[in-house]
């Protein structure tokens, strides 16, 4: 497993034999394929682009389990930052 990012409370692994990428923030763990992980990143620059300075926290709705998050705006804007810089090493190397 490659660590390829670490940014408190963010980090972000590869699992080169499943080709699976582990995201971990706030207590969650997801598991997902490059593409789903492509997918996750548009879904948080949809919030990206509603923020404004009243904005305190973020609410993600993650599919499994119908799981709702209530995160704040730091550590959404630390989770989106940690996904940015991920996708662009995936479209690097594929």
């Amino acid at each position: 497993m490659i660590q390829l990012y670490e940014e408190r409370p963010i980090s972000i692994f590869m699992n080169n034999q499943s080709n699976r990428i582990t995201l971990e923030f706030c207590n969650i763990t997801m598991k997902m394929k490059p593409c789903q992980f492509i997918r996750f990143n548009n879904y948080l620059d949809s919030f990206e682009k509603n923020i404004n300075t009243n904005t305190n926290s973020v609410t993600l709705r993650l599919v499994l389990d119908d799981l709702t998050v209530k995160i704040s705006l730091n550590d959404f804007l630390q989770l989106n930052h940690g996904v940015k810089t991920f996708k662009h090493e995936i479209l690097l190397n594929n």
